[in-house]
């Protein structure tokens, strides 16, 4: 645990990196300006940070397990990386229907904590998708759906309510919490900079609590994201100059929490080119997530040794198998 605090110590204070809690079709995201109006607190492992856009609250707990990992992009070139903070998920996934779970005492801004809080039941297992709202016609809405799920026919007429109120978004995990302030978009509308939701019925029918290319062990559910930011993209995802500095952050983040797996396929390879081992000649792993952690591999490589890789990039990792940029599309 001490190196898990240590890690959100340092992260949570650098205004470069984003946060996430949520499931696959439901999150809600924490991002900041390093310029932007911030109120922090730090005490007994209790970190809670907000903006006039959003904010969060973490609080680590017991059986927290961190998992930081890597995935490819799909433009051949560049990869992602994230680090999940991980639970036991719990053996009921299934959330049912609309919730309602009293006054949001616990908010992060005292002149919200008069808000009444109404689960929307689309989260799975940990995490609550929640809305906060004092608006009358709102809170009438959601109670007279309570049990109900909020996408089916007794929920509509609540969804255009929640457009027209423009309730604050609440995800609730076991270890804290994300609020986002900023306004919902119209449908079809673009999300606003900042901190944002995104609540998509197409990805919910899956049922998943993460995306598919995320590494997280059988049984494990991640409680909360940290998005380190990417050495080859600015904070609004626009290619930038690529960051030696960024990529050595989660190079040491990868040594002390990635999968021991992705580790001994990285030395494995970063040995063999060094050694000037031919391609062909390499006992290229067989399991999927292998194969990524080794493609991976040689697009770091390739940074700094681009003529003693190219041979192995042109065998290995020429576009085929390419993974779906599931989480991608579902931070989009």
């Amino acid at each position: 645990m001490d190196e898990i605090c240590k890690l959100l110590d340092d992260m949570v204070a650098d205004p470069r990196h984003g946060w996430s809690i949520g499931t696959f079709g439901a999150i809600g995201e924490f991002m900041r300006d390093e310029d932007e109006t911030t109120h922090c607190s730090h005490g007994d492992n209790i970190w809670t940070i907000f903006t006039g856009r959003g904010g969060m609250r973490i609080v680590p707990t017991d059986g927290l397990t961190a998992i930081a990992y890597d995935t490819l992009s799909s433009d051949g070139e560049t990869w992602g990386q994230s680090v999940a903070l991980c639970l036991p998920a719990p053996a009921q996934l299934d959330q049912g229907g609309v919730k309602a779970l009293g006054v949001d005492s616990d908010a992060l801004r005292e002149e919200d904590r008069e808000g009444e809080l109404f689960d929307l039941g689309v989260g799975r297992g940990h995490i609550q998708f929640a809305v906060r709202t004092r608006d009358a016609s709102l809170i009438a809405a959601l109670r007279a759906v309570e049990g109900e799920d909020v996408f089916g026919p007794a929920g509509a007429s609540v969804m255009a309510e929640i457009l027209r109120a423009q309730p604050h978004r609440i995800l609730l995990s076991p270890v804290g919490r994300i609020e986002v302030f900023s306004p919902i978009p119209a449908p079809n509308g673009k999300s606003p900079e900042g901190p944002h939701t995104h609540l998509l019925p197409k990805m919910l029918v899956a049922k998943r609590t993460h995306a598919a290319n995320a590494p997280i062990p059988d049984k494990m559910q991640p409680v909360l994201m940290l998005h380190p930011r990417s050495p080859w993209r600015d904070a609004l995802g626009q290619r930038v100059p690529f960051d030696n500095d960024l990529d050595d952050l989660f190079h040491d983040i990868l040594v002390r929490f990635g999968l021991a797996q992705d580790l001994s396929v990285r030395a494995e390879v970063e040995e063999a080119v060094e050694a000037g081992v031919a391609p062909e000649n390499f006992a290229w792993p067989t399991s999927r997530r292998a194969r990524t952690a080794a493609r991976i591999t040689l697009r770091r490589l390739a940074r700094n040794r681009a003529a003693s890789v190219t041979a192995w990039r042109q065998r290995y990792d020429r576009g085929v198998e390419s993974e779906p940029d599931e989480d991608a599309a579902l931070h989009g």
